[in-house]
């Protein structure tokens, strides 16, 4: 398949965060309009302090790369423009099915704003992008950012129960190490029967013992990258037993030093052992890349077929918190490729 197919592709992307999928351009802009100062006077050079496109230390150290992106947002009006802007993006790339994820701690803690006020920013941006005619079906995760303390996990607890009905899921995030899955045990517990769907940031600087404490304790349907499954055979074992999908992302776990290569990624491995694995982008606009640019390294690097493509769109269609009958619709309108590949 040529590069030029693989862009022209319906996909899905179920792990993309918000406030990492912010344009540089628009840094910039919402920087300068609120008085933010910058390391930079042009976008140009501003790439050179915000992009990541080349190993960093760890993932610690490439969490810290989003701080001049989280400190551009100090208004209702900019989360709603970068929600907009997402949007566009994923149309343009064809993903016709999208998870957005955002952290409201995060999100709101520079500007000061109001958690339920950036949710209704967050969902106004949706319908003005898809009255542009936009033709994505969005669906949006709530994120607890380990690194805030239990106190902020309890608030988006009852932040995303307020919000059910505009939300999909929630997800754990942050900062993985020394933050084993047992602690929010408790605290995830009134989210059990609330229908948002549960998945977790584990495996991706954690060793595999954290992605089994998350299955074990936790539940979740999905692994936010779920890298180090792929290092137990045990735990390849259970994931695949208990149909954990994982949100897999081969340029990320490169750049956060998840994996020495792209080429060393294991998706591709999973994926032939059974693990449902899909391929999504994490944080795009801090990464410089989209899904197709996943596509290709999943086809030149990691050597997927055509018919392990669609299985792992088949895959995220399947895993999506999206309603079933919504899945279904934009399968049989956009997803005939899948038919022809498999």
């Amino acid at each position: 398949m040529s590069d030029e197919d693989l862009r022209a592709l319906a996909k899905v992307d179920l792990h993309r965060h918000l406030e990492g999928a912010i344009r540089l351009q628009t840094v910039f802009e919402l920087s300068r309009e609120a008085g933010v100062p910058l390391p930079a006077d042009t976008v140009e050079d501003l790439a050179r302090y915000m992009l990541v496109q080349s190993p960093v230390e760890s993932l610690e150290d490439a969490l810290g790369a989003f701080a001049i992106t989280q400190h551009a947002v100090r208004t209702y009006d900019a989360v709603r423009r970068i929600t907009v802007e997402a949007i566009e993006d994923l149309a343009a790339e064809r993903v016709r099915l999208a998870e957005l994820r955002f952290s409201p701690h995060f999100l709101c803690e520079p500007g000061g704003l109001h958690w339920d006020g950036a949710m209704e920013a967050i969902v106004e941006g949706r319908e003005q992008a898809l009255a542009a005619g936009h033709d994505v079906v969005v669906g949006f995760i709530a994120i607890f950012s380990r690194d805030y303390g239990m106190e902020s996990a309890e608030r988006t607890v009852v932040f995303a129960l307020r919000h059910r009905e505009r939300l999909v899921g929630f997800d754990i995030a942050g900062p993985e190490l020394g933050f084993p899955p047992a602690r929010y045990a408790r605290v995830l517990e009134p989210l059990r029967d609330s229908g948002l769907g549960l998945t977790v940031h584990y495996g991706e600087s954690g060793p595999p013992p954290y992605p089994r404490e998350a299955v074990e304790v936790l539940g979740p349907a999905r692994l936010g990258h779920g890298l180090s499954v792929a290092w137990d055979p045990d735990v390849t074992s259970l994931v695949r037993d208990r149909a954990v999908t994982l949100e897999m992302c081969p340029t990320s776990n490169w750049l956060t030093k998840g994996v020495p290569t792209v080429a060393e990624h294991p998706a591709g491995r999973l994926l032939r052992e059974g693990v449902s694995v899909t391929l999504n982008t994490d944080d795009p606009g801090l990464m410089g890349i989209d899904l197709t640019n996943e596509f290709r390294v999943a086809r030149d690097q990691l050597g997927f077929t055509n018919a392990e493509l669609a299985h792992a769109t088949e895959n995220a269609i399947a895993a999506s918190f999206l309603p079933a009958d919504v899945k279904a619709e934009a399968r049989a309108r956009h997803f005939g490729w899948l038919d022809r590949a498999s």
